[in-house]
């Protein structure tokens, strides 16, 4: 059976470049900034061979093995709604803000369960879903987006994911098709880049 990997780098950079670099210089892109000896996006690209990027940012294109360009990039849920053309009989969803760690990936690779989401109490690192239940991620997508209650905020995947497991996608809920990792770290701002490269002397 075939399986597709999927790098949604198709944010906005917002609260990246409204952060402080606390006197480093780094890259305007998050994606590019340097992790073993290379640029995060090209560490995700060689962890997980024959990925496929979802970005509109010449930047991220010019470091990207393969990549395409979403029809839709202003909300998470969105972008990965515009992937579903590339979604094979297994589909793992990865960000592009994310160092991955050996263990993740080792369960990324064993999972059997039909959909699983991947990260820890604060954020979601990665998903992985079987095509048979496709269909309910797109329902969920729509329901998300065409509530009269929703706003941009609620594009992200905590929402897609209460959304799935029956709860309100505006509350706080870890239950099921859930596996908390403690080994993959984001870089949401300039501060936890900084704090990673100090302590990797990068």
């Amino acid at each position: 059976m075939k399986t597709a990997h999927i790098i949604l780098a198709a944010g906005n950079q917002e609260r990246w470049n409204l952060s402080d670099s606390r006197g480093m210089i780094l890259p305007s892109i998050k994606q590019l900034v340097q992790v073993n000896n290379r640029t995060l996006i090209e560490d995700i690209q060689a962890k997980f061979p024959e990925s496929i990027v979802a970005t509109h940012r010449k930047e991220i294109k010019d470091r990207s093995l393969r990549w395409f360009e979403p029809e839709q990039h202003d909300i998470t849920i969105a972008t990965l709604f515009s992937t579903r053309d590339f979604w094979q009989d297994w589909t793992v969803i990865l960000l592009g803000d994310v160092l991955y760690g050996k263990n993740t990936r080792r369960l990324l690779k064993q999972q059997q369960d039909p959909i699983m989401f991947y990260g820890d109490k604060s954020e979601i690192y990665a998903i992985k879903f079987h095509l048979s239940v496709s269909p309910n991620i797109i329902f969920a997508i729509h329901n998300i987006i065409n509530s009269p209650l929703f706003k941009p905020k609620f594009g992200k995947l905590w929402n897609l994911y209460r959304q799935l497991v029956g709860v309100d996608f505006r509350k706080q809920h870890i239950g099921d098709l859930f596996t908390k990792v403690n080994d993959c770290r984001d870089f949401d701002n300039k501060q936890q880049y900084v704090k990673y490269a100090r302590s990797k002397r990068i």
